[in-house]
């Protein structure tokens, strides 16, 4: 069985004991006191915020539905012991969500017909992670689309690099673009119509072109090592 050990016991009792004296004691609900804890065990790390339902209900011993309900209702009433600037809180949900062994997960969720579409399966269990991750989808004007499992939202490359562009991840340089997308794909179509043009007169919009080309082939052929490699050119900071 998983155990549950707290990273600094004295900070979680001081804000427990701080909070619950605040609010005015024994005024707090027992669902209250539930959501209280349950947060603070995140926001200490016991219970880390990438972990899945499955795992975190292990070390709880109680259900996966369970846990998503402490998620959702959690930050839903104590979201301020949590602060969290967007740009840091998109990097992190991205860094954890964009993986090859979570974008596999995803995958099982969306028809094939989507895939093929250049729609990319992207799971994310937390629903506070998933609600401001479908907010930057809707902020490029965008929608999520859900299939099989609400907990996959299935988003095009194109969205993708909308994102990576509003929040300053991907630069508009049409030279490095092109220098990148000839180390990962040399042999490209795409690829091959840049590097036909004089280096000076490459126009960002042309790289952008082809860099989403590039990712919609990707995802349809479900070519995970090019997908990699497109997704950390347009996120940097992912990790591998």
């Amino acid at each position: 069985m998983q155990t549950l050990e707290l990273k600094d016991p004295a900070a979680f009792g001081n804000e427990f004991l701080r909070l619950t004296l605040l609010q005015g004691f024994q005024s707090l609900t027992k669902r209250d006191l539930e959501l209280l804890i349950f947060v603070l065990l995140e926001r200490d790390g016991a219970i880390g915020r990438d972990e899945s339902n499955a795992a975190v209900a292990l070390k709880l011993r109680v259900t996966p539905a369970k846990v998503k309900a402490l998620r959702r209702d959690g930050y839903a009433r104590w979201r301020a012991l949590v602060p969290e600037e967007n740009d840091a809180a998109l990097r992190r949900i991205v860094a954890t969500v964009l993986t090859e062994a979570n974008l596999r997960s995803g995958a099982k969720h969306v028809s094939e017909r989507s895939r093929k579409e250049g729609f990319l399966a992207v799971r994310i269990e937390h629903p506070d992670d998933a609600q401001r991750f479908e907010q930057a989808i809707l902020d490029v004007g965008a929608l999520p689309v859900y299939e099989r499992n609400r907990e996959v939202v299935a988003v095009r490359f194109d969205t993708l690099l909308k994102i990576a562009e509003k929040w300053g991840y991907l630069q508009p340089d049409a030279e490095k673009i092109t220098r990148e997308l000839k180390k990962l794909a040399p042999t490209a179509e795409e690829v091959a119509d840049l590097l036909k043009k004089d280096v000076t007169k490459l126009r960002w919009e042309d790289a952008r072109n082809a860099l989403n080309s590039l990712g919609a082939k990707a995802i349809s052929s479900t070519a995970e090592g090019g997908l990699k490699g497109l997704l950390k050119i347009v996120f940097p900071f992912i990790p591998g």
